[in-house]
């Protein structure tokens, strides 16, 4: 995440920058409760076949949490973990006595059944990765949303929305999708511009020719 210094160094009005301030400092903590509902989520799903730390590992590497909210997230995701009154036992392990773990059939079935579960355990990570990545995006929108509201009179719909990616320093991907999630859903805010129509011109009808007059004559009997 970048300096706070980014927002002095717009020429804005410092009860403007105080009000930015405040947004961000929302916006950071709308986040981190983003991440942190999707990290108990995670924790949950992956629920005896990893220990809980190393689902919260597991899940800060899938996602790439800022470094700045790393800890904050896992206190907060460890608490309502620990609130929920769920029992989080540790992984099965499957082991063989004996000499039945050396037969050559039994191990090319343990190896099978290794592969399958570690196969299986990356989807759930990858679809819980997914579905916390949709969320976040979705917060992102929402605050960038209210960021370019606050800056409307100052800058334009695309510059107000860079402000707020710069300022939380997204990368590229991200920042094009939160770029025009925003500025899509800024739009259908906004009242639809009939096309302007010019009146039509009315000319005036070209005089009609008029035919002689015939002389009359009247005949008396």
């Amino acid at each position: 995440m970048t300096a706070p210094s980014l927002i002095t160094a717009r020429r804005f009005s410092h009860p403007l920058r105080l009000r930015l301030q405040i947004l961000f400092a929302k916006a950071f903590e709308a986040l981190a409760d983003t991440y942190r509902v999707q990290a108990t989520e995670f924790v949950r799903r992956l629920r005896g076949r990893m220990t809980v730390e190393d689902a919260l590992d597991r899940y800060f590497r899938e996602v790439g949490v800022p470094h700045a909210m790393v800890e904050t997230v896992r206190a907060r995701a460890l608490m309502a973990l620990a609130q929920s009154g769920h029992d989080f036992p540790e992984p099965e392990t499957h082991a063989h006595g004996g000499w039945t773990q050396l037969r050559p059939d039994q191990l090319i079935e343990t190896l099978r059944r290794r592969a399958q579960s570690q196969e299986e355990t990356s989807l759930d990570c990858r679809m819980a990765a997914s579905v916390s990545d949709e969320a976040v995006a979705a917060t992102h929108v929402a605050m960038a949303l209210e960021a370019l509201a606050l800056l409307a009179e100052e800058m334009s719909p695309d510059d107000a929305i860079m402000h707020y990616v710069r300022y939380f320093n997204l990368p590229s991907v991200e920042a094009q999708i939160i770029f025009r999630r925003t500025l899509a859903a800024w739009s259908e805010r906004q009242s639809v511009r009939e096309p302007y129509t010019p009146f039509p011109t009315v000319c005036a009808a070209p005089p009609l020719p008029f035919a002689p007059r015939v002389p009359l004559s009247l005949r008396v009997g």
